[in-house]
């Protein structure tokens, strides 16, 4: 019975460990140099799924993890899996193998345009972005709707510049309640996700050339 007694302690131990190991926070700082270059570098680097405890790069980019157990918020991924309205979103940053990087620890805060949005664009731009002879611009694209920091709307003045992961300058308008980046009103703000926030706009911020 001692044998049994010492063995679980072991076995707890260990598991303490792993769980400590898995769950350690991700670092939140640095400049927007440096997390400009995590958004270009990161698909490259293993990274555990805290869901599955497995590297990131061996799951398929179909399966994306609602990562959300005991009330946790999903990450900003999962968030936009779980919003009907940003399904195109989600299909752009898949064909962009940017899913890691958006699942990653880090905060961010997503400019996200909703299907309107991407399918004001002209006729046949979306399908052509989803090429993989297309993925460099559509992360240059994807790249421009977001920010290497968190900004709620309550920080957001009117005329603020504020520095995209692309490293394009966008500009806030704000009107009291009604605010807008760069040429897209954000028609939803604050979307709270475990790694950033999401605005919610109704334009592509740096669509492709025509």
């Amino acid at each position: 019975m001692a044998a049994l007694l010492l063995s679980g302690c072991a076995s707890s131990d260990t598991n303490a460990t792993m769980d400590n190991t898995v769950n350690a926070p991700g670092d939140a700082t640095g400049s927007t140099t440096e997390d400009q270059s995590g958004l270009e570098s990161s698909d490259s680097q293993s990274t555990m799924d805290p869901d599955t405890d497995m590297p990131a790069e061996d799951q398929t980019s179909e399966i994306v993890s609602a990562d959300n157990p005991l009330g946790r918020k999903p990450n900003i991924v999962a968030l936009a899996q779980q919003t009907p309205e940003l399904s195109t979103f989600l299909e752009l940053i898949k064909a962009a193998d940017m899913v890691t990087v958006l699942e990653s620890p880090a905060p961010y805060t997503v400019f996200a345009p909703t299907n309107d949005a991407f399918a004001a664009l002209p006729a046949g731009t979306v399908e052509a972005l989803k090429r993989p002879g297309s993925k460099p611009e559509l992360r240059r694209i994807l790249q421009a709707h977001v920010l290497p920091n968190r900004v709620p709307s309550s920080e957001m003045k009117n005329g603020m510049p504020m520095i995209t992961a692309q490293g394009d300058e966008i500009i806030v308008s704000r009107q009291g309640d009604n605010i807008s980046v760069g040429e897209a009103s954000i028609l939803v703000m604050d979307v709270q996700a475990s790694n950033g926030i999401v605005h919610i706009v109704d334009r592509v911020l740096g669509p492709p050339a025509e």
